[in-house]
Order: structure tokens, then C-alpha cells, then sequence
């Protein structure tokens, strides 16, 4: 019951009448209304921010890093961007150009070598010249070769001191293209924990051990399988191109990189053409040092380092 005044400032019931109940009733249903429209709209909106940020980091592709990559073209994260120079030192911790999550160890198998062998699965023999050590899915970094090999500082990371001189001198003469290291030297240990991680991810979906690898490989190379382990590879970017994506193709950095990166000792090292054997994509970004020699050659007769090696029998 609701109440009001009379004129006599006494207080009198008033029962509500039919109109006013209705009325009432009809702004609760509007109230009841607007509040789903707006749960609905919250629902909505959440839902597309979702999709967003799924289409940001959800879509990766592999490249020569090892490391997944949004092919929008986002650079990974680098240390810095111009030469630095620095005295040599012994390589002992950290890439130059990321920072290792913890992880566990996981255990790693490498790929069966099928018969019969060709380019794609040639096995590199024992004690190869350092600047021609093969790292590929079937041919791993040798044993104690990170703990063995000197590595200095220079644009966009740490390389191999027997092949850092070159590559500055090469990224000097370009310098009208500004090109410029992305991603170099990355140590063993920080390989295991991105593939460790990668591997449990793959567990949790349900995969056993050796399938979760075999997925885990397909995004970050096996500790040891990647070229970025030995010192002797560096992804570059210049023109105004750092994302490390197949368009870099279409710059003045590239045109000029692939007309004399050989001059420096330095390979286009996975070409548009040899995927089916180097086994990764198209790289235009990717240059591995193998000495001027070796690098006129290959580079001349449009090889890849498997083929070249396999016809040399090095």
C-alpha cells in the first residue's frame, strides 16, 4: 500500500490503482529489456576483443629465428639496432637479442636419415672446415662447439669473431640501404628452453612425448638444429624493413644483399626455390657466412649450402 498527505497533514492509505500497477509493470519489463540488451552488447564486445588479440598473436608462422612470428610483420625484440663494437668474448649466457623463459628440460630425438641419402639428407662428416659446419635438421652444431668458439657484438647481436669483420664490412657498404642485424647468435641453452616450452604446450593438447615434438619442431628448431647456434648466421632487415617477413624480398636492401653478399663471404642461406631441401621457407632475410670461396660459387650457381656440400663431399 502507498501512502500521501491530505490537506490536514494526516497521512491516509491509498491502495495502487490498475493503471499505475500496469504502468509499473511496464517499466520492469523495459528495465529487464535494457539490461539484456546490454549484457548482450558486453558479451559481444568482449567477444570481438577475443578475436583481436587471437589475430594478433594466434596466426605465426616459422622463420630462421626458430621462433614463432606474427606474419603482420612485428620484429622481434633486439638488443639494439647500429653496429656496436666490442672486445671479444667467450660466449657464456644469454642470446644477444632474447631473454630464455625457464623451462624443463625436455628429451629430443633427431629425425630418422632416410635411404637413400641425397642433398636434402646428407650427412656431413667429422671435422668440417668451421666457416662450412652444416646445421640442419639431420646434421646438428658439434659437440662443444658453442663452449669453444669466441663471439663478439655487432649489429643486432653476437657473432662468430672469425666472421664478424666481414659482416660489418659488408653492412658498411650497404650502408645507403641501412641495413641492419635483427637476429644473430643465440645460445644452445636458450634453444632447449623455447623448444621445452613449445613441447609441453603440445603435451597439454593431448600429444605424447615424440609427437609433441615432432609438432614442437614445425614452430622452434630442436636445441643444436638451428643455425642461429653456430654464430655464423644473421637475419637482417634494411630499407626501412625489419619484420623479418618474405616481403623484404621486394626492397633495395635485398637486390643489393643478393648481388654481393657473396663478395663478403656471406649466402642467401634458404632460398625461394630449395625449400624441399634446406626444409625451412623462403628466407630473404637469412645469411649464413661460409667464406668468400665457398659464397661466389653457391651463390652463382643458385645453390643451397646441402647441395654444395654434398657435391663437394666436405
Amino acid at each position: 500500500m502507498n501512502t500521501r498527505k491530505n490537506k490536514g497533514g494526516r497521512r491516509e492509505d491509498v491502495p495502487y490503482t490498475s493503471k499505475v500497477s500496469r504502468q509499473s509493470s511496464s517499466r520492469r519489463r523495459r528495465r529487464l529489456a535494457r539490461r539484456i540488451v546490454l549484457a548482450v552488447i558486453v558479451v559481444l564486445i568482449l567477444a570481438a576483443f577475443a578475436l583481436f588479440l587471437w589475430g594478433i598473436f594466434g596466426r605465426v608462422e616459422v622463420g630462421s629465428d626458430d621462433v614463432s612470428r606474427d606474419p603482420s610483420g612485428t620484429a622481434p625484440q633486439t638488443s639494439g639496432s647500429s653496429t656496436t663494437t666490442g672486445s671479444s668474448s667467450t660466449t657464456t649466457g644469454g642470446s644477444a637479442d632474447t631473454t630464455p623463459p625457464t623451462s624443463t628440460t625436455s628429451t629430443t630425438t633427431a629425425p630418422t636419415v632416410p635411404d637413400p641419402v641425397s642433398a636434402k639428407t646428407y650427412l656431413q662428416p667429422s671435422g668440417a672446415a668451421w666457416n662450412l659446419i652444416l646445421v640442419n635438421d639431420y646434421n646438428a652444431v658439434p659437440d662443444g662447439y658453442e663452449q669453444n668458439t669466441t663471439m663478439e657484438w655487432v649489429s643486432g647481436g653476437q657473432m662468430d669473431t672469425r666472421a664478424a669483420d666481414a659482416y660489418r664490412q659488408m653492412l658498411a657498404d650497404g650502408a645507403a640501404y641501412d641495413i641492419r642485424g635483427v637476429s644473430l647468435f643465440r645460445p644452445q641453452s636458450l634453444q632447449e628452453s623455447l623448444f621445452s616450452r613449445e613441447v609441453e604446450k603440445w603435451k597439454g593438447q593431448g600429444y605424447d612425448q615424440e609427437a609433441a615434438e615432432q609438432k614442437a619442431n614445425t614452430i622452434v628448431k630442436r636445441p643444436g638444429y638451428s643455425e642461429h647456434n653456430t654464430g655464423l648466421a644473421a637475419d637482417v632487415g634494411g630499407s626501412g624493413n625489419y619484420s623479418l617477413n618474405q616481403d623484404f624480398e621486394n626492397t633495395d636492401a635485398y637486390r643489393w644483399l643478393i648481388e654481393h653478399c657473396a663478395d663478403y663471404g656471406f649466402i642467401l642461406r634458404f632460398p625461394k626455390d630449395k625449400e624441399e631441401i634446406t626444409g625451412v621457407i623462403f628466407e630473404p632475410w637469412h645469411y649464413r657466412y661460409v667464406g668468400v670461396e665457398a659464397a661466389q660459387e653457391i651463390m652463382s650457381r643458385g645453390l643451397c649450402l646441402e647441395e654444395y656440400l654434398y657435391e663437394k663431399g666436405l
